[in-house]
C-alpha cells in the first residue's frame, strides 16, 4: 500500500512538472510572438513615415509677414531703392503663396549716368533737356513659393539656427515713372512712363532667429517692357530688372507644428 503510494506521489510530481514546463514554453513563445508583432508594427511606421522625426515644421500652416528694403542690381542708369512688404501663406512646409508690393523711394545715380551727362554738358548742354530715364514707381506680384531644402546648422557648435533655400515665381506689375536730366525743364518722352505687365522668378534663403522671426534674403528677377532712357525717342524692348531684398519675416500663428 505504501509502495502504490509512493509511486502515485512520484508520477503526480513529473507530471505536474511537465505540465509547468510547458505552460512556461507557450508563455515564452506567445511573448516572442507579440515582441515580433509590435517589431513589425514599428517597422512599417518607419517605412510609411517621415525619414525625420520630431522635425520642426517652420512654415507649414503658418502666415509670414515681411517688411524689407530692395534694392535694383542692374540699371544702367538709375539704381532704386524701394520699401515694402510681402505676405505669405504656406499649405505645408514646402509649398506657399505669396504676394508683395513696394513703393520706389530712392535714386541714384550710376557712373554712366554722370559720365553721359558729363558728355552733354561738355558740348554745351543742349542734349539735356531732351534726355529722361525712367524708374520704379511701385512694384506688386503674386506667385508661388517652393522651399526644397531646410535644416539646421551650427555656428562654433554654440549657435543653432534653423534655415531653408526656397525658389518662388508668378506674375507683376510694375509701374515706371520718369524724370529728366535738365530738371523741371526737360522733355520726358510718353514711353519712359506706364504700368507694365510681366513676369517675376527668384530665389532666397531664410535663416530663422527664433519659432517666429526669420532673416531672409531674396533675388527676384523682372521680365517686363522697358525703356531706361530716352533722347527724344522712346522704345520699350523686354528687359529684366534683378532685384535685392533683405527682410524681417514674422510668423503668425506662434506656435510651430511638429511632424511625427
Amino acid at each position: 500500500m505504501q509502495k502504490l503510494i509512493k509511486e502515485t506521489t512520484r508520477w503526480t510530481i513529473v507530471a505536474s512538472a511537465f505540465a509547468i514546463l510547458f505552460i512556461v514554453d507557450g508563455t515564452q513563445h506567445e511573448a516572442h510572438a507579440m515582441d515580433v508583432e509590435v517589431e513589425d508594427e514599428e517597422i512599417a511606421s518607419l517605412e510609411e513615415g517621415s525619414i525625420v522625426r520630431r522635425q520642426l515644421l517652420h512654415r507649414a500652416g503658418r502666415f509670414e509677414l515681411e517688411p524689407k528694403a530692395t534694392f535694383t542690381l542692374n540699371d544702367a542708369y538709375v539704381r532704386n531703392g524701394i520699401f515694402g512688404l510681402s505676405a505669405s501663406y504656406f499649405l505645408d512646409n514646402s509649398f506657399g503663396l505669396t504676394a508683395s508690393a513696394g513703393i520706389g523711394a530712392l535714386g541714384f545715380d550710376t557712373s554712366l549716368r554722370r559720365n553721359l551727362e558729363g558728355q552733354m554738358e561738355n558740348r554745351g548742354g543742349a542734349d539735356l533737356a531732351e534726355t529722361a530715364y525712367s524708374n520704379v514707381g511701385w512694384v506688386v506680384d503674386t506667385g508661388l513659393v517652393y522651399a526644397p531644402a531646410f535644416g539646421k546648422f551650427s555656428v562654433l557648435n554654440s549657435m543653432f539656427s534653423h534655415y531653408d533655400f526656397h525658389f518662388l515665381g508668378g506674375m507683376a506689375i510694375i509701374n515706371e515713372s520718369a524724370e529728366s536730366a535738365a530738371g523741371d525743364d526737360g522733355e520726358i518722352h510718353p514711353e519712359l512712363e506706364g504700368i507694365r505687365p510681366g513676369g517675376m522668378f527668384g530665389a532666397g534663403m531664410r535663416f530663422f532667429l527664433s519659432d517666429g522671426i526669420s532673416m531672409n534674403f531674396q533675388v527676384r528677377n523682372y521680365l517686363f517692357p522697358r525703356a531706361e532712357i530716352s533722347q527724344g525717342d522712346a522704345e520699350p524692348r523686354l528687359g529684366n530688372m534683378v532685384m535685392l531684398s533683405v527682410g524681417m519675416g514674422i510668423f503668425l500663428p506662434g506656435d510651430v507644428q511638429i511632424s511625427r
